[in-house]
């Protein structure tokens, strides 16, 4: 016999279950604290008495505010995708093409990281929302450079992954 030997299987499962157990009764006992309005992360557990609780509030006195419109309306620059583009359309054709349909904040055209051609897709974003609605309105199916555009709101690829 090794005189490593730790107690074996039966040993390490008595240990994490008494460390499971532990824990749970740990956790109980933070759960009770919070309710009675005590962070047992901050104060001293065994100092607290027993049948402490917390100040009553009446329902009248808690006052809900609603904001009047939705925050996400003029949020910043609205991001719109712009597909089906010619692989000689520039920055500048697509910039000009979009102005006409209020401030614009930025263009990307999508380069191919090979041939540095376009991948036939881009980005146009707005300064607010109406604009970037006129501007899918206006320009969706409309042919640019003997193309047509296919334009809705950018999707955030917080999702997918990238390599």
């Amino acid at each position: 016999m090794s005189r490593f030997f730790s107690g074996g299987k039966r040993n390490r499962e008595a240990s994490r279950d008494l460390k499971k157990r532990q824990k749970e009764e740990r956790l109980r006992r933070n759960r009770e604290l919070r309710a009675r309005g005590i962070d047992p992360d901050t104060m001293d557990v065994s100092a607290v008495p027993e049948n402490t609780a917390l100040p009553e509030v009446r329902l009248e006195d808690v006052v809900i505010g609603v904001a009047p419109q939705s925050r996400r309306a003029d949020f910043g620059p609205s991001k719109l995708f712009v597909g089906g583009l010619s692989p000689t359309t520039t920055v500048a054709d697509l910039r000009t093409f979009f102005a006409r349909f209020g401030e614009i904040v930025d263009v990307i055209i999508v380069p191919n990281r090979s041939t540095g051609q376009s991948r036939g897709f881009g980005y146009v974003s707005y300064r607010t929302s109406a604009e970037a609605d006129e501007a899918i309105k206006g320009v969706n199916g409309v042919e640019l450079d003997g193309h047509p555009l296919r334009v809705n709101r950018a999707e955030d690829r917080s999702g997918t992954r990238r390599y």
